[in-house]
Parts: structure tokens; sequence; C-alpha cells
């Protein structure tokens, strides 16, 4: 009998523990050997200033602004994936002219992206064009993969018996892309949060999760720069778990059709 995912979980859970105290350990004598709270913070003095932030109503008001942003910028490079890869799955030049598109978002650094938006959008929506502008590439390739692996048995059948056209992409289409473009969608929204936020740290839009980074770096806060950091893995955490649990149960619906 196979072990349960569980179960290789639980045994799993003492070494990560292990791992995490070592690393806290090794962490807590770099900043003993420092011997200046403002240049490197000890584990414990970050999880005081973690605290201290939680408990004030402004610090959510602040990550979820930040969060919302990016979450609008991958819904919509979700969207663009999606309508992208129709196209090139049907119409060969439609490929052809997304992949110079495709090569350059992949390709130019997010900063060159960031410093452009600047000039030519609001900042308050800058989190929001840099997620859009990393997470679709990301989407497109996943989905793209995915139609050049599909049966074309499958899609001979369907046409041989008539099947219209909906029930063909719902049927026949969807349960082989979506493996695909769950893989894609959570790789892409991970990549949406780190490169969301750093384009507030360089833009500055007032109320954001960038600006509070910007504002504990002018003034060597690195507690409260750790701090902000944990939020923000954690924000990311949460919204993937999210995306995962939704698509998973997408996924299990399309199968048991």
């Amino acid at each position: 009998m196979m072990p349960s995912t569980t179960g290789l979980r639980l045994k799993r859970a003492p070494a990560r523990l292990l791992g995490l105290l070592f690393w806290l350990a090794v962490w807590q004598a770099a900043a003993m050997a420092v011997g200046h709270e403002f240049l490197l913070a000890s584990p414990l003095r970050v999880m005081i200033s973690l605290l201290e932030l939680l408990s004030k109503p402004g610090t959510y008001l602040v990550a979820a602004r930040s969060t919302w942003r990016v979450l609008l910028g991958f819904l919509a490079a979700l969207a663009f994936a999606l309508a992208l890869a129709a196209a090139a799955g049907k119409w060969e030049l439609a490929q052809a002219l997304a992949a110079p598109l495709v090569s350059a978002a992949r390709a130019v650094p997010v900063a060159s992206f960031v410093i452009l938006a600047i000039i030519l959008v609001s900042t308050r929506w800058l989190s929001s064009l840099i997620a859009f502008v990393i997470g679709f590439p990301v989407i497109y390739a996943s989905l793209l993969e995915g139609l050049r692996s599909r049966d074309p048995k499958l899609s001979e059948m369907a046409l041989i018996f008539n099947v219209p056209p909906l029930r063909r992409l719902m049927y026949v289409n969807l349960p082989q892309l979506a493996p695909y473009l769950r893989a894609g969608a959570v790789s892409a929204l991970g990549l949406c949060f780190k490169s969301g936020i750093a384009a507030e740290v360089i833009g500055i839009p007032p109320g954001t999760i960038g600006e509070k980074l910007y504002s504990v770096k002018v003034n060597y806060y690195t507690a409260e720069l750790f701090a902000w950091t944990i939020i923000i893995v954690l924000l990311s955490m949460i919204c993937v778990f999210s995306l995962r649990r939704l698509m998973d149960l997408g996924i299990k619906k399309l199968a048991s059709r």
C-alpha cells in the first residue's frame, strides 16, 4: 500500500521544524555578532514588531489594498493569456505574432517596466500593471504547452460525432488543459506578488506595502522590514493556496463529468 500524502507530511514535519529552528539559531547568532538592532534585528525583535503591526487596523487596510491590486493584475494576466493561447492554438499566425511579446515580457527586467509604467500611468495601479506583465507569459507558456500536448484522437472523435463547439470545449479540451492552466496560474501568482510589491517599493504609491517597505528602508528599521516581509509571504501563501484549492476543485468536477 502506498503511503498517504497526509502521512508523508506528518513524517516530514519534525525535519522541517528542525530546519526552521536551525536557521532561526543562525539568524540569532548573526544578530548577536552584528550587535546593532537597526542593522540586523533578532528573531525575537522581529516577532515583537510583527505583533505590533498586526495590532494596528491600518496594517490590514494597507495589506488588503496591495493584495487587491496584485490580484487584479493577475486576473487580467489570466484572462489575456487564455485569449492569446486560444488564438495561438487556432491560428499559427497568432502564435507567431505573440512570440516576440511573450519573449519581451520574460526578458525585460522588472525595474525597466516599472520606470516606464511610472511615466505612462498612475503609480496607484503600478503593482497591477507589473503583475499583469510578469504573470501573463507564464500562464500563456503553460497553456501553449497544454495545447501541444492534447490528444488529437479525442478532437478527431469529437469532430466525427459532430460534437458542438461548446461541449467540445467543456468535455474534450478543458479537461486536458486544466492541469497546465493550474500549474501556470499557481506559478504566476507567486511571481505576481513578488514583482508587484517590488514595483510598489520603486513607485511608492501611498497606502501600500511598498510604501511601508520604502519607509523602513530609509529609516533602517530592519525589524519592521522583516515583519512586513513575513506579512507579504503569508499573503502570497494564502492566495496561492486558495487558488490551488479552487483549481483542484474545478479539475475534479471536470474529471467527474
